[in-house]
C-alpha cells in the first residue's frame, strides 16, 4: 500500500509530512477574482440557466465535476512544490545498533525466523534481483557506523559477527557508548533494532535528555512480536529474606499466561535441589496472576529455594520458568517482652502455648499485680526488669517483639511511650498490641504515639468493661488471612478454614471500625446471631524498619478452653503470631546484597548496616566486605558511607563471575563500637534474563524515540525509516524543492473526473 501511494504521488510520505506546499506561479489578486467570475459564469449559463433540460440534483453534480476538473487544471498551472530539507548526501554519520542478546534468538512463531536472523535479513542482507538492501541504501545517503550490542558495546563490519549470546540488554549503556564513541562526529542519528527486553537497571531518562540536547534522534526499530504466544512465565518470587526456623514461610509466584485459555499449572518447590513441595494452580488464560506457595525450612542456615512451572505445551520458551530465592533460616531464642496490667488467664495461655516445643521463642513477661508491684516470667537474671518496665532505649532495644495486654497509657512515661515508638521504627522490632479493659480506647492510648503505631485507628470513644466478658464474637478469615503465616492454621487451605469455623466466639472490649491506609486486615469478627457487619479483629502494618499487630479480642484463651483436647488451634495461632512477630527483627550489625539472587555479570551491590546500641546509624567506620566465592577465592571490596533510600548504609560493588553461593563478611572498626563483624550470603543464579519479558517492549521502543525526536518503526516499515531521515532537517541538510503537477494521481483524476461527467451526460441523454 505504501508503494503504491509513493507512485501516485510521486514522492515519499515524508516529503509531504516533513515540506512545506506552496506555487511556483502566483498570479495577483485581481486575476483570481476575475477566473473565478467567469467559472462562475460557466457554470451559471452551461448548466444552471437551461433548467427545463435537465434535472435539478444532475445539474448540481455536473456543475460539481466540471468545477473540481477546472480547480485541478488551474492547480497544475500554478506549478505547485513542496519544498523540504533533504540530508546533504554522506556529509554527516548515522550510527545502527542491532542488539546481540540471547532473547534475539527466540523464535516467534515456531519453525521460522530467530529474531535476530530476520533482523539481519531485513538491515543488513545484501543486494538482490536489482533491489537494494537497507543497509547500501542507508549507506548511499550517510557515513554508517554498524554496531551490535548486549551488556557491551561492539563495532562490526557486517553481520556475520552477531550470533545472539549476550546475556544482558543494556540499551541505556548502549546509547551512552555509542554518544560517547560518536563524540566529535557530526552524528545524525541513532538507528537501534532490538525487541527491547532492557534488563540492566540505569538512569536512562539522563541518557535520553543527553541526547535530546545533542540534537541526536534515535529511530528505533522493534524486532519481535509485541505479544509472545503461548508460553508460561515465572516473572517473579518474593520470598522473606529471614525465616526463624521451623516457620511458616509464604512464597509469593507471579505467573504470567500468554496465548493460552484458563489453564491448570504446576508449580514446584526444591530446596536445595530437593524437591519439597508440588502444588496445582488453576489459572486464568493472558494474564499476570500471583499464587501462594507455603514452605516450612527446618533447618537452619542459608538455603537455595527454586520455584519452577512443569513446561506446558507448545511453550515457545522454557527458559523463563524458573526463579531462585535464598533465604536465611535463622536460630532463636528470640526474646519477646510481654506487658500486662492487670492478671489476667490469656498471658498464662499464650505462655503455655509455647512451653512445650518451642525453643526458638521467649517471653518475658511483666505482670503488675499491685502499686509498684511486677510478678516476672522468663527472665535472665535476677536484675531484668527489677524496676518495671524498661526505662531507656538501650534497656528496651535488648528484645526483638514487644506485646503491649492489657495496660493503660498512664503506666508508661511519657519517655518509655518514645522508646517504644523507637523500638519499632528505629531498632526495627515487632509491636502486638492486644485487646482488655485497659488497651486501645480504654487505655487512654488516643493520641499518644502508641495511635500512631497501630494498624487500627483509635476513636476515643468511652469502653464498656461489660463487653470484655461477653464471648459474642466468631472470628472469620479475610482474603489476606487465608493465606498469611500467622493465620493459617493447616497447610490444606480446606481444613485451616474449617478450623477457624470450628473455634468458639471470644470477647472483644471496643470495637475499632477503622483499618489504617497501608494496612492489613488478617481477621475479622462477626456478632453471633447479628445481622451487623464484621469488625476488624487482627490487622498488620509496616511502620518504619518494624511492624506493628494489633489483635482486639480479649480472651484468645477460649480456643483452648472451650475446644477439644486434640486440638492444637490456640497453640499454632500463637506460635505463628510470636515467630510472625520477631523474624524479621534486624540485628545491630548487619551486611548483605541490595537483593538476595544475581546472575552472571552482574554487579553485585553490598550494603552494611552498623549501629550502636541505640540503633542509629555509624558513620565513622573503617569498613571493609571480604567476598569468599564458590571457588573459595576471596575479595575484598572496601565500604563507603553513603544513603540508600533515606537508609544510612555503608555500601561497595563486584562483579559477578561465579555460579553459586557467596559469603559476605563485614569487617569494620569504629571509634565508637571498636571491632565489628556480621556475615551473610549471596547467591549468583545461572537463570538468564533475556528471556524473562522478552515480548517485544513497544512502549520503551516508542518512549526513546519520543524523548530523542525520532520515531519507531516495524521491520517491515523500513523504506518510510529512510525516507524521515533523508527528510529532516539538520545542520546537515539542504533545502530542496520538489514539483507536485506532474504526480500520476493527477492524471487519474483528470481522467476520473471527465470519465464520471461523459457517464453522467450519457445517463441523461444529454451526449
Amino acid at each position: 500500500m505504501g508503494t503504491l501511494a509513493r507512485w501516485l504521488f510521486g514522492h515519499e510520505r515524508a516529503v509531504f509530512s516533513n515540506g512545506r506546499f506552496g506555487f511556483d506561479l502566483r498570479p495577483r489578486w485581481w486575476l483570481i477574482i476575475l477566473l473565478t467570475i467567469l467559472l462562475g459564469g460557466f457554470i451559471h449559463f452551461v448548466y444552471i440557466r437551461p433548467r427545463f433540460r435537465i434535472k435539478r440534483h444532475t445539474t448540481v453534480i455536473l456543475a460539481a465535476l466540471r468545477t473540481a476538473l477546472i480547480g485541478l487544471v488551474v492547480f497544475m498551472l500554478l506549478k505547485p512544490v513542496v519544498v523540504v530539507s533533504s540530508v546533504v548526501p554522506r556529509s554527516s554519520y548515522v550510527a545502527l545498533a542491532i542488539d546481540d542478546s540471547l532473547s534475539m534468538k527466540l523464535q516467534d512463531t515456531p519453525g521460522r525466523l530467530t529474531r535476530l536472523a530476520y533482523a539481519k535479513q531485513m538491515l543488513l542482507a545484501p543486494p538482490s534481483a536489482g533491489k537494494n538492501s537497507f543497509l547500501t541504501d542507508l549507506e548511499d545517503k550517510f557515513k554508517t557506523n554498524l554496531y551490535g550490542f548486549s551488556g557491551e558495546v561492539t563495532s562490526v563490519a557486517d553481520g556475520n559477527t552477531l550470533y545472539g549470546e549476550g546475556r544482558t540488554t543494556d540499551i541505556t549503556g548502549a546509547l551512552d557508548e555509542i554518544a560517547k564513541r560518536s563524540s566529535g562526529m557530526p552524528l545524525s542519528a541513532v538507528i537501534l533494532a532490538t525487541d527491547g527486553a532492557a534488563n540492566v537497571s540505569r538512569d536512562l531518562d539522563a541518557t535520553l535528555r543527553e541526547l535530546r540536547a545533542r540534537d541526536v534522534p534515535v529511530f528505533t526499530i522493534g524486532v519481535g512480536d509485541t505479544s509472545r504466544p503461548l508460553d508460561a512465565e515465572l516473572s517473579r518470587i518474593n520470598v522473606p529474606r529471614r525465616v526463624l526456623v521451623g516457620s511458616r514461610a509464604n512464597i509469593d509466584a507471579f505467573v504470567s499466561l500468554s496465548g493460552y485459555g484458563a489453564t491448570k499449572v504446576l508449580l514446584n518447590v526444591r530446596e536445595d535441589g530437593r524437591a519439597i513441595k508440588t502444588e496445582v494452580f488453576n489459572l486464568r488464560g493472558s494474564d499476570t496472576q500471583a499464587v501462594k506457595l507455603e514452605i516450612v525450612p527446618s533447618t537452619p542456615g542459608f538455603h537455595r529455594y527454586t520455584v519452577e512451572i512443569t513446561p506446558l505445551d507448545g511453550e515457545v520458551t522454557i527458559d523463563n520458568n524458573r526463579q531462585d530465592a535464598l533465604v536465611e533460616v535463622i536460630e532463636g531464642p528470640m526474646r519477646i517482652l510481654h506487658v500486662e496490667g492487670e492478671p489476667r488467664w490469656e498471658l498464662g495461655k499464650i505462655r503455655e502455648s509455647l512451653s512445650l516445643t518451642e525453643k526458638n521463642i521467649t517471653i518475658v513477661s511483666l505482670q503488675r499485680t499491685g502499686e509498684n508491684k511486677f510478678y516476672r516470667q522468663g527472665i535472665a537474671g535476677e536484675q531484668e526488669l527489677v524496676a518495671g518496665f524498661p526505662k531507656t532505649e538501650e534497656e528496651l532495644f535488648a528484645y526483638d517483639g514487644l506485646v503491649l495486654g492489657s495496660v493503660e497509657a498512664s503506666f508508661f512515661t511519657t519517655e518509655q511511650l518514645r522508646n517504644i515508638e523507637a523500638f519499632v521504627a528505629r531498632r526495627g522490632g515487632g509491636l502486638l498490641a492486644l485487646g482488655g479493659r485497659f488497651s486501645f480506647d480504654g487505655g487512654k492510648y488516643k493520641g499518644t504515639l502508641i495511635d500512631d503505631l497501630l494498624p487500627l485507628a483509635l476513636e476515643g470513644h468511652k469502653v464498656d468493661d461489660a463487653e470484655s466478658y461477653a464471648p459474642v464474637y466468631k472470628a472469620q478469615l479475610t482474603g489476606a488471612g487465608q493465606e498469611h503465616p500467622i493465620t493459617r492454621l493447616n497447610e490444606d487451605r480446606s481444613v485451616s478454614q474449617k478450623t477457624w469455623n470450628d473455634l468458639p466466639p471470644v470477647s472483644i472490649s471496643e470495637i475499632l471500625k477503622t483499618v489504617k491506609p497501608g494496612a492489613t486486615l488478617l481477621l475479622e469478627a462477626k456478632r453471633v446471631g447479628a445481622s451487623s457487619p464484621a469488625v476488624p479483629l487482627l490487622g498488620q502494618q509496616k511502620y518504619g524498619r518494624g511492624q506493628t499487630l494489633a489483635l482486639t479480642a480479649t480472651d484468645t484463651w477460649r480456643w483452648r478452653m472451650r475446644m477439644d483436647s486434640k486440638s492444637n488451634a490456640h497453640e499454632t495461632f500463637w506460635r505463628q503470631m510470636l515467630r510472625y512477630l520477631v523474624s524479621g527483627t534486624p540485628k545491630q550489625i548487619e551486611v548483605g546484597a541490595q537483593q538476595d539472587v544475581y546472575v552472571m555479570d552482574d554487579t553485585v551491590s553490598v550494603v552494611a548496616d552498623i549501629r550502636d546500641k541505640h540503633f542509629n546509624p555509624v558513620n565513622d567506620a573503617r569498613a571493609t566486605a571480604r567476598i569468599t566465592k564458590p571457588s573459595g577465592a576471596t575479595l575484598d571490596v572496601p565500604l563507603k558511607f553513603t544513603s540508600i533510600n533515606d537508609a544510612n548504609v555503608y555500601t561497595g560493588e563486584f562483579k559477578a563471575d561465579e555460579l553459586g553461593q557467596h559469603g559476605i563478611e563485614l569487617i569494620a572498626n569504629s571509634s565508637s563500637l571498636g571491632q565489628v563483624s556480621a556475615k551473610s550470603n549471596m547467591l549468583v543464579s545461572d537463570l538468564n534474563r533475556e528471556f524473562y519479558g522478552a515480548e517485544q517492549n513497544t512502549g520503551l521502543l516508542k518512549r526513546i524515540a519520543a524523548e530523542t525526536g525520532g520515531k519507531y518503526y516495524q521491520l517491515s516499515d523500513l523504506q518510510s525509516l529512510l525516507d524521515d531521515l533523508t527528510y529532516r532537517k539538520t545542520p546537515y541538510s539542504e533545502r530542496i524543492t520538489k514539483d507536485l503537477w506532474d504526480m500520476p494521481i493527477n492524471f487519474f483524476l483528470i481522467v476520473g473526473l471527465l470519465s464520471a461527467e461523459w457517464f453522467l451526460r450519457k445517463r441523461e441523454g444529454l451526449a
